[in-house]
This record gives structure tokens, sequence and C-alpha cells, in this order.
């Protein structure tokens, strides 16, 4: 299976979102720094669409790109990232 750097940077727009769900309690800041700590280690991820459950959110990713933060409740898609 290949393999790709994952680009850390999502869109103003994404991130803006992402820190109104930290203010309204949607997302917890321990989840928010446990999704930072993973993501900043040097590792492969998939080519191929994958996501990583967070507790209060889900990552999910598609061409090396984070695409979408998802609340808890929503599904994924894509191969499901473990530690």
């Amino acid at each position: 299976m290949p393999f790709g750097k994952l680009n850390l940077r999502p869109s103003k727009g994404k991130f803006e979102k992402l820190l109104d769900r930290v203010r309204t309690r949607e997302i917890t800041v321990d989840d928010l720094m446990a999704f930072n700590d993973w993501a900043r280690v040097a590792r492969q991820y998939p080519n191929g669409d994958w996501c990583k459950d967070f507790g209060t959110f889900k990552a999910v990713r598609k061409a090396l790109e984070l695409d979408s933060f998802l609340n808890k409740e929503q599904p994924c898609w894509g191969e499901k990232l473990s530690d």
C-alpha cells in the first residue's frame, strides 16, 4: 500500500470551524491536543481515504490533505486508523 506525508495545515475556514467547535465545547481541548500530538509524530499515512477517531471528533483525510473534522456522531469513511 502506498504511503505519503500528511499536510497538517487545514484551510482557514476549516481551522476556524474547528476552533468554534472547541469554544462551544463540542470538541474537548484534550482531544484537540491528542490530535495535535498524534499528527506531529513522524509517520507514514495511507494514500487512500482514512479517518482517525479522537473521541469528541474525527479527522478525515483525502489526497494527503485534511478534508474534514467530523463530530463524534458522524460516520467516517476510508481506512480507520489506530495509534
